[in-house]
């Protein structure tokens, strides 16, 4: 899955020791650090993407973090909050913003890979019906119901588990609707990792026992993937 980690850390040192540990920790994210919340709310309103935002509760001047944060929520309603903050008193006021974790400075030697971890989870989890068309009629269907998709031809086959539907969008358009359990592993293929029993380089094997094939093409991206879902559950 493709992601951004957003950073908003006013102490310049900080900021910058942050972004060296998420891109350590962290590499398949795309890692941006932002020293304002201004600054950030900009980037999201002009920059849409699967996004876990770090955000430092206080900011320069009196800033408040949790006020940005309530901002982006506005503008990127699906985006994962994790509240950094070096004051333990402020952790009552994260309950404001809907958010994921809160990070007592102090301890984020500790805390702060489970968060970020928990976060991933909820961002590849995050809830959408996925829409379609089949003839005339409009299709809203539940990721968690679906095993793979299938291109043959004009047509995408939406395999779920009690039953297929065919479609006329292609896996591009569908992939961008759904969470970051599904995969590409394949020009005619998409799969969702909750239903893969092994993996075996060039094939997927699903736990209805149904053989999928990874192209040389997508090897690399679906092991790492894959070892990111695994990671994450």
């Amino acid at each position: 899955m493709n992601y951004e980690i957003t950073l908003c850390e006013d102490d310049a040192v900080q900021n910058e020791n942050l972004v060296s540990w998420l891109q350590e920790h962290f590499s398949q994210a795309h890692v941006c650090a932002f020293t304002s919340g201004h600054a950030l709310i900009d980037h999201v309103r002009q920059h849409p993407a699967k996004r876990i935002i770090l955000m430092d509760i206080m900011l320069d001047e009196g800033a408040s973090g949790i006020e940005a944060a309530r901002t982006i929520k506005t503008i990127d309603p699906g985006c994962v909050i994790v509240f950094l903050s070096s004051f333990l008193e402020k952790a009552c006021d994260v309950y404001e913003v809907d958010h994921c974790y809160f990070v007592y400075k102090p301890q984020k030697e500790k805390r702060l890979e489970p968060a970020l971890k928990k976060a991933l989870s909820v961002l590849m989890e995050k809830p959408r019906s996925l829409i379609a068309h089949a003839g005339a009629c409009t299709l809203c269907i539940d990721p968690g119901t679906i095993v793979y998709l299938e291109r043959i031809k004009r047509y995408t086959l939406i395999h779920c588990i009690d039953q297929t539907y065919k479609v006329k969008e292609d896996l591009e358009n569908l992939q961008e609707q759904l969470p970051g359990t599904f995969s590409r592993c394949h020009r005619s293929f998409l799969v969702n990792f909750r239903y893969v029993r092994s993996y075996m380089v060039h094939d997927l094997e699903m736990k209805n026992d149904k053989l999928i094939p990874v192209s040389r093409r997508y090897v690399q991206p679906v092991r790492k993937a894959f070892h990111q879902y695994l990671s994450s559950i």
